[in-house]
This record gives structure tokens, sequence and C-alpha cells, in this order.
């Protein structure tokens, strides 16, 4: 069993690829959310990590834990404009789309 991805040596099938994908995108989340940081050591600070381990992270040396996972999704989350009364009147004056098109 790989000690790095003991999760997927017991899949088989497309829930090894669906497992797979989900750590390309946690690891696509930190890449995004240490650009948005100003970089991986910024964000090993935010997430209080070591820069090495967050490097092996998003290198893909080491599974992304969950936990870790969903506080940098928070990190990139940050950058979406407020849901509010203003952005809701913006998209209800949008015309409808043409069915059929």
């Amino acid at each position: 069993m790989d000690p790095g991805f003991p999760h997927l040596a017991v899949l088989t099938g497309s829930a090894t690829i669906t497992a797979v994908k989900a750590e390309a995108v946690a690891r696509h989340v930190l890449a995004r959310a240490a650009a948005k940081v100003g970089g991986v050591a910024q964000l090993a600070s935010r997430l209080g990590v070591s820069p090495r381990v967050l490097h092996h992270y998003v290198t893909g040396h080491l599974a992304v834990p969950d936990a870790l996972f969903l506080r940098a999704l928070d990190v990139v989350l940050e950058e979406l404009p407020e849901t509010g009364p203003a952005n809701q009147q913006a998209a209800q004056s949008l015309p409808e789309p043409k069915r059929g098109q």
C-alpha cells in the first residue's frame, strides 16, 4: 500500500478516478489560495502549517487533508463578491435566455 495515498490503494474503477480528481482539485485550490495571499510561505503561515509541508501538498507528494482543503477554500472564496441586494437586482435585470439555443 502506498503510504502517501492509502485511500487510493483500496479503490478500483471510477472511484479511483474520482479520488484522483479530488486530489487535483484540492491541489488547485491550494495553489489558487497561495497565489491570492502572496505565495506558499504566506499561505502556510495563514493555515498553520510549515511552508515545506504545504509545498508537498501543492505538488502532490502528500494527500491534502480535508480540513486543510476547506481552510484554503475559505481563502479562495474571500475574493468572491458579496451577494447583496444590489447584486441580486443586477442579476434579475439580465435578459432571460431564449429556449432552443
